[in-house]
């Protein structure tokens, strides 16, 4: 029984070492990669990034504008109702 463990003791350090490796290979690479992108590619990525931003924003505003026109709305047709009585 101890044999069956200590051989699963060492493929779990073996697979954890191998997974560690190649996260340290992979994590290079990218740092890599990013070193050779041009600036340029790199400024376009940032402005595409904030104008997403913008439009998102501008989308929940826009929503919030509806919310509030729709609750003004909605409070006029009740003192309309009040009113007639």
């Amino acid at each position: 029984m101890s044999d069956s463990q200590t051989s699963d003791d060492v493929l779990v350090n073996v697979g954890e070492s191998v997974g560690s490796a190649l996260g340290k290979i992979v994590a290079t690479a990218n740092k890599a990669v990013e070193a050779v992108r041009p600036a340029k590619a790199k400024a376009k990525k940032k402005v595409k990034r904030a104008a997403k931003k913008v439009k998102k924003q501008a989308a929940k505003g826009k929503k919030k504008a509806k919310k509030v026109v729709k609750k003004i709305k909605k409070a006029v047709r009740k003192a309309k109702r009040k009113a007639k009585r």
